[in-house]
């Protein structure tokens, strides 16, 4: 049996794409649907809306979460199996981290209010295991030499 490694760039695209399909979600959530609760958030703590320099980082931060749910991805691959039932258990254990755990942590220190927390921590749930099947159906991985 030939021992399977990882393949960095079929990771990184997958985790790119995954990245972008979060960053889309994202931008529905809070940029369109919740936009008026996100600005009365702004207002409450004297934010300004943020810059293109801000958004930018933003996004390229979003770009690395999409890489690291596949990475989570193809590291639990040998114990769960390839496909889309492990893509999904990825993307609800990146969900746990990335949005339960974070939206929580936010609520409870009053820096996001209950609502926001709970829509948002919602769409998570579908959000974060779509992004990990999209992703995880780029990912392949390559034969080592024998």
């Amino acid at each position: 049996r030939r021992m399977k490694h990882i393949n960095l760039q079929r990771l990184l695209l997958g985790g790119v794409v995954a990245g972008l399909v979060i960053i889309f979600g994202e931008y529905i959530l809070n940029g369109i649907i919740l936009e008026a609760q996100f600005n009365a958030q702004r207002e409450k703590f004297g934010l300004e809306y943020p810059t293109a320099g801000e958004l930018a980082i933003g996004a390229f931060i979003t770009l690395v979460y999409g890489i690291v749910l596949i990475w989570i991805y193809v590291a639990i691959r040998p114990r769960f199996g390839p496909g889309p039932g492990t893509a999904v258990v990825a993307g609800l254990t990146f969900w746990a981290i990335a949005h339960l755990l974070f939206l929580t942590t936010l609520w409870a220190n009053n820096l996001v209010t209950f609502e926001l927390a709970i829509v948002s921590i919602i769409w998570g749930l579908f959000e974060d295991p779509v992004a990990a099947l999209i992703g995880a159906w780029l990912y392949q991985e390559s034969e080592s030499p024998e």
